[in-house]
């Protein structure tokens, strides 16, 4: 895990309800895009039967890009 600069522990990887969460929509949503394809999404890791996104990934997917 990493640290924030407040002191809080936040963690490296997200899980799929949680990067739902902070990209504002349902997780069936996330879901049915990537079963789209969806060019603007953050990658997926594969950890044994679980799909985690890492954090700078999805924190990059938000940012606008410039102009």
């Amino acid at each position: 895990m990493t640290k924030s600069g407040q002191g809080e522990a936040t963690p490296e990887y997200l899980t799929h309800r949680e990067v739902a969460a902070l990209l504002r929509t349902s997780e069936n949503a996330l879901h049915v895009a990537y079963t789209k394809r969806k060019p603007h999404l953050p990658p997926r890791h594969k950890f044994g039967r679980r799909l985690l996104y890492k954090r700078v990934e999805v924190e990059a997917c938000i940012k606008p890009l410039p102009q």
